[in-house]
């Protein structure tokens, strides 16, 4: 979870992929709790859908991602300072 400001100042929402860990674990097993806690298995069967997906990842993440999806299924939106901003369809 490299940038979760990003999802403060720009009003959305976002899916945690094998984010409960630490203080977020606690709570995310609540009966109330929001549905935002993915594993790999769900990001997969995202990842592949013809909706267009983004991913904020650490780049040491990204041999991680490789091996779930496949190199040729990320595509890189941006990059800065080590961390990246992927999809999963090519850019028009």
């Amino acid at each position: 979870m490299p940038s979760l400001p990003f999802f403060f100042y720009t009003d959305r929402t976002a899916l945690l992929l094998n984010g409960r860990m630490n203080n977020l674990e606690y709570g995310s097993y609540a009966p109330d709790a929001p549905q935002v806690f993915i594993d790999d298995n769900k990001f997969v069967s995202l990842w592949q859908e013809e909706s267009r997906w983004y991913l904020l990842t650490y780049g040491t993440d990204v041999p991680h991602l490789e091996q779930v999806v496949g190199r040729t299924n990320l595509h890189i939106v941006a990059e800065n300072g080590g961390n990246y901003l992927l999809t999963n369809h090519p850019l028009p």
